[in-house]
């Protein structure tokens, strides 16, 4: 099997099998709750829905959902096999490697801009319901839209590159989300900019007095420099993933 027919074909197995797995419908649900509270907050106070969108729901999403899920879906694309016993099976196929992980990672993304794209978008336009008909909104949806996937880009190859040399990535992950992630990006000067969540901020269009979460310490850095590092780093992280994955030798003793 070809490498360039074999991606497409485990693509619509992985994304066929995601679809029906347990654990998508729970994050797929998870993904509706701030959608749920967004609505919520309409109808009490319509007024306030703007602002609370920018204080609260952009930190939800950026610092919150989109990291978290990038972590469960990048590190299950390898370490799922080794606790299903399936890796084996995988990497002695007939099938390049390179097409193995590329296929789930890219069906992994897909699901993630699914749950993450569908709530975002509901939750913008709950807040944004007395602006749809100006072109601002729109723009600034679609900067919102576009960081996200890059967000998700760079965080999902990440951490998908963990999950091909470390069996318990997940707890390293963590560490990096909660940890590293949720306290450098305070640090004045440019230690910050060795966060992802940086570049992230830094392309938000929020003002400088709304959110704490964008606004605190932040330094922010030019938009244009901010995409070309997420997707450089997004790049590096998914060739190195490909590049371990290819040639690390999986054994029973691994799996077992």
């Amino acid at each position: 099997m070809k490498n360039l027919n074999a991606i497409p074909i485990i693509f619509a197995s992985f994304f066929r099998s995601g679809l029906k797995a347990t654990r998508t419908r729970v994050f797929m649900l998870l993904g509706l709750a701030p959608v749920l509270l967004m609505f919520i907050v309409r109808l009490v106070d319509a007024g306030s829905a703007p602002d609370f969108f920018s204080k609260v729901m952009l930190s939800l999403y950026f610092q919150l959902l989109i990291p978290v899920l990038a972590l469960f879906f990048g590190t299950t694309i390898v370490n799922e096999e080794l606790d299903n016993k399936t890796l084996v099976y995988l990497t002695t196929a007939p099938v390049p490697r390179r097409a193995v992980i590329l296929g789930k990672y890219l069906a992994a993304s897909l699901l993630l801009l699914l749950i993450v794209g569908s709530g975002f978008l509901l939750s913008f336009l709950a807040a944004a319901a007395n602006r749809l008909g100006q072109a601002a909104a729109w723009e600034e949806l679609g900067v919102f839209l576009g960081t996200s996937l890059l967000a998700l880009f760079c965080y999902s190859a990440l951490f998908t590159l963990a999950g091909t040399f470390m069996k318990k990535s997940i707890l390293i992950g963590l560490f990096f989300v909660f940890g590293w992630e949720s306290v450098v990006q305070y640090f004045p000067g440019v230690t910050q900019k060795f966060t992802i969540i940086h570049w992230i901020k830094s392309l938000l269009p929020v003002q400088a007095d709304q959110g704490g979460f964008l606004i605190f310490q932040l330094q922010p850095s030019p938009a244009l420099e901010s995409v070309l590092v997420l997707l450089i780093a997004g790049l590096i992280f998914l060739f190195l993933a490909v590049f371990i994955f290819q040639r690390k030798e999986y054994i029973l003793s691994d799996i077992a």
